[in-house]
């Protein structure tokens, strides 16, 4: 497939008829490679749809590191990186206290629809707009916007600092919520919603195969080494009895089956109905988050038979989802898009048996080395306040008194860091701040950094590596880091104002906002670094 020009011939600008809708999926931990590996899973009307419908990038990217779910859903809907807006990891220390703070977590609001602290969350630290804040300044507040997904990052963040909304799970109570940044009780459709008991419904019998064994092509056996196990089960295979898996883990474990997904479409079509979503000619925007494929991912890795089922059954709930559009808003009428917060490493004790470069290094090591090589030099082996992530944090008061260089202190963490064979590169924060990196894993790293958020040296490991005890670990994987395998995701934008075709040249997760924002005529998010994709937008 090809693009047709959009300068080809005389049209009608997008903007001047915008979508009611606009419609932002996001999928948990979803590889670039999973559309292809998946595909002989995926029904006529989900996945493929959207592929074969809409504009499929095959080569879109996040270019910052760390790539983690709170900076890949805010560098999503605010076009730009966690050196801008903020969001530079999940958890970040503040230096001022000394200790580390979850990037939504606001105790100066009040939990609403629960009592759990789980709710007191807000956008305070996001420091510029979304597509929802553009959206709503551009309709002066008549849009909806709102936002929902198990994890609360996942919908504080997309909703913006003036979002109308934003739902989340609270994972020991079984129902979603919101915090008084928003609103000051819960609207008559969620208490409905939640009335209805939906994960205590779902969280029971068995989890079997939705297909056929044999149309599942893993390269794995179900029961293999390299998965953890649920609670309350002996073995990681399947099918997997929910009801010893509730027993032992609590209504949360609803939300590392596929039935997490299917609450969040549940969550979905409840909202669209409830927020009258797409229903005049006002534009509106939904963004939703699909929590459990990250969750599980992390339990089982990129090559598990419970993966590939779960994806099956989320192309599904694509599937339902624009069913439900097509009929409640009409099919001419909404634009949607669909990519990925990150993606993930391989197993890398898999990749490791396979005889392939990966495997892993303890934090303790990391730390034992830095402080070595500062005891060496500064005779202080007390110098590092914390390690986050893969940002090493320095005392810097204590580097003060004790009449230290700070920059010669960061440079003595980085060569002690190259000393050790998983590590592939360290940068200080003096390179970074005073040198422009214009190329490669090293401009991804400095576009994740923020001088008053990050710390003094950011290193990265080599591909296929982790940060886990070599001892205990083998299980599972994660991401975060600047390595293909965590920065490239699937990108699709599909319906009204889109022109349909393939894309394969490198295209940043940051073109998604002002892409939509073009179609919807609003201004940029304010902090916006990414370019419209011109190509796609076409009535």
């Amino acid at each position: 497939m090809m693009f047709v020009g959009p300068v080809a011939e005389a049209q009608v600008p997008a903007w001047t008829h915008p979508p009611r809708l606009v419609v932002g999926v996001v999928v948990d931990q979803m590889r670039a490679d999973y559309i292809a590996r998946y595909w002989d899973l995926f029904g006529d009307d989900g996945l493929k749809r959207l592929v074969n419908e809409g504009a499929y990038l095959r080569d879109a990217y996040f270019p910052y590191a760390p790539t983690y779910t709170g900076p890949g859903h805010t560098s999503i809907y605010t076009g730009t990186t966690p050196s801008v807006h903020g969001i530079i990891d999940n958890d970040i220390f503040d230096r001022a206290t000394g200790r580390t703070v979850y990037c939504v977590a606001d105790p100066s609001v009040r939990p609403v629809g629960t009592a759990s602290p789980g709710a007191q969350r807000s956008p305070h630290r996001l420091l510029c707009s979304t597509l929802a804040d553009e959206l709503e300044r551009y309709t002066n507040g008549a849009s909806r916007t709102v936002a929902i997904a198990l994890k609360d990052r996942s919908a504080v963040l997309p909703a913006g600092r003036t979002g109308d909304a934003a739902y989340w799970f609270i994972f020991d109570e079984g129902v979603f919520a919101t915090s008084s940044w928003y609103m000051d009780s819960l609207p008559a459709w969620l208490q409905a919603f939640n009335a209805h008991d939906l994960p205590d419904q779902y969280l029971k019998g068995r989890w079997g195969l939705l297909l056929p064994r044999d149309r599942y092509h893993v390269p794995l056996p179900d029961d293999n080494p390299y998965e953890e196990t649920f609670p309350g089960t002996t073995s990681p295979a399947m099918p997997i009895d929910l009801d010893s898996v509730r027993a032992v883990a609590g209504i949360r474990a609803i939300a590392y089956t596929p039935w997490g997904n299917t609450l969040t479409t549940d969550l979905a079509l409840a909202a669209i109905s409830g927020e009258q979503l797409g229903a005049d000619n006002v534009p509106d925007l939904l963004a939703i988050s699909y929590s459990s494929t990250d969750l599980l991912g992390h339990m089982v890795g990129p090559r598990a038979l419970e993966l590939a089922d779960m994806y099956a059954r989320l192309d599904r709930e694509v599937a339902r989802l624009l069913d439900a559009l097509d009929h409640s808003v009409g099919p001419d009428n909404y634009t949607l898009f669909l990519t990925a917060d990150h993606g993930a490493v391989d197993v890398p004790a898999y990749i490791r048996d396979l005889k392939g470069s990966a495997g892993y290094i303890g934090e303790a090591v990391i730390r034992g080395a830095v402080d070595k090589a500062l005891a060496a030099f500064a005779k202080d082996s007390s110098l590092v306040q914390t390690i986050n992530g893969d940002q090493i944090y320095l005392d810097r008061g204590r580097m003060l008194r004790r009449g230290l260089d700070p920059v010669r202190m960061e440079r003595l963490v980085v060569d002690a860091l190259l000393e050790l064979p998983e590590v592939s590169f360290a940068l200080t924060r003096d390179d970074l701040v005073h040198e422009q990196f214009l190329i490669g894993p090293q401009r991804a790293v400095q576009n994740g950094f923020m001088p008053q958020r990050s710390g003094d040296v950011v290193f990265q490991l080599r591909p296929g590596y982790i940060k886990d005890d070599p001892v205990t670990a083998g299980k599972g994987t994660t991401h975060g880091s600047a390595n293909v395998h965590d920065t490239h995701v699937p990108v699709i934008l599909f319906g009204a104002g889109i022109h349909k075709g393939e894309l394969t040249r490198p295209t940043p997760i940051t073109d998604i906002a002002p892409t939509i924002a073009m179609i919807l005529g609003t201004a940029l998010p304010d902090g916006c670094s990414g370019d419209p994709l011109h190509q796609v937008i076409g009535r």
